[in-house]
């Protein structure tokens, strides 16, 4: 809020009287969230620094915050907080980039008429029902236990939920745009987001604090990122965490269990069969020993994790599986076959 009214204030005629204020906060730094870096740790944030990381954020923000408030519109103030720069309502087909019309598309938001229950479907019933985010749900997941659900959003916020109750437990903020995937691992002691901001966050599920941020770009145009998997192997040498990239890359990052940390440095996997192709499915076997995958092209490419350097992934085959783009593919029970899908209408094992 402190922030908000010192950006508002830095516009016009108002410039002056924002100038004590700011003094102000910096020598009251608990004015001002602090920053949460990748490990966890906490500084001391200023003005500068906020709306460096916030340049999404116009000086007009407070105001769109308290219309819409007086509008009614009550979403603003979830239990996460408000979303900086996110107070005006879109259209559903109102869309950024080229990933969120893919996800909208894919999940469906524009309205369908309401199908009856079958016989079988009235055996079920709701037993919770969580509001907190915005805008639309890309992503769900629940833990290993069964005890929690996590959500991930269009409004840049990863939720963690009670399943008994539907109560917030932990909301998870960072990313600066669309969260289009998240994974857990085997252990169920991390948590992986990727975002169309080009991050892949990981969490401590059982606390909520971030513990590492991969950057697909560190230099450049940011490329978003479009799935996250965590590698089920036993072993450290073959435990991976795998992000898929809108440059086409797959990218593996080796994590340890004992440290719960990743490595920053990837190992890139190139599965096109052409430049123009792009990633559109990954997967890894039951043991972390394989790792295909499917691009837009048709084309599946599977990987041994156990060449002659112990998790360097060494091409074993490539394939032309269908005639169009493959949309999902994944490993059997036991890793010795493989089943895609394609927009083609087939699915071939």
């Amino acid at each position: 809020l402190n922030f908000l009214i010192a950006h508002y204030l830095s516009q016009g005629a108002l410039r002056e009287a924002a100038e004590p204020l700011r003094r102000l906060m910096e020598q009251k730094p608990m004015m001002l969230p602090p920053r949460i870096d990748w490990q966890g740790q906490r500084h001391r944030s200023d003005y500068e620094a906020l709306a460096r990381s916030h340049p999404h954020v116009s000086t007009n923000e407070l105001l769109r915050v308290m219309q819409a408030r007086i509008s009614g519109d009550t979403s603003l103030m979830t239990s996460g907080g408000t979303v900086l720069g996110r107070t005006r309502r879109r259209p559903s087909d109102s869309v950024r980039n080229a990933l969120t019309t893919k996800l909208r598309r894919r999940q469906g938001t524009t309205h369908v008429q309401q199908l009856p229950l079958t016989m079988a479907g009235g055996m079920y019933r709701q037993l919770v029902r969580c509001h907190g985010h915005k805008y639309p749900t890309f992503c769900v997941l629940f833990d290993r236990t069964g005890r929690r659900m996590i959500t991930g959003s269009d409004d840049y916020l990863v939720k963690i939920w009670c399943t008994r109750t539907g109560y917030l437990i932990n909301t998870l903020k960072g990313h600066q745009d669309v969260v289009t995937d998240i994974a857990l691992n085997t252990e169920n002691t991390l948590l992986a987001s990727a975002s169309a901001d080009g991050t892949v966050r990981v969490w401590n599920v059982r606390t909520g604090e971030p513990r590492t941020v991969l950057v697909a770009h560190a230099q450049g145009r940011a490329k978003g990122i479009t799935g996250v998997k965590f590698s089920p192997a036993a072993c450290d040498e073959l435990r991976f965490v795998a992000t898929a990239c809108d440059d086409g890359l797959c990218r593996l990052y080796r994590w340890s269990r004992s440290r719960l940390a990743v490595d920053a440095e990837p190992i890139v996997v190139d599965g096109r069969s052409q430049s123009r192709d792009a990633v559109s499915s990954f997967a890894f076997n039951h043991t972390g020993s394989r790792f295909a995958v499917a691009t837009t092209g048709g084309y599946v490419s599977i990987y041994s994790m156990l060449a002659d350097t112990l998790g360097a992934p060494r091409l074993v085959a490539r394939m032309a599986a269908h005639e169009e783009s493959i949309t999902t593919l994944v490993f059997s029970a036991d890793g010795t076959m493989l089943l895609t899908g394609s927009i083609d209408g087939t699915a071939r094992v």
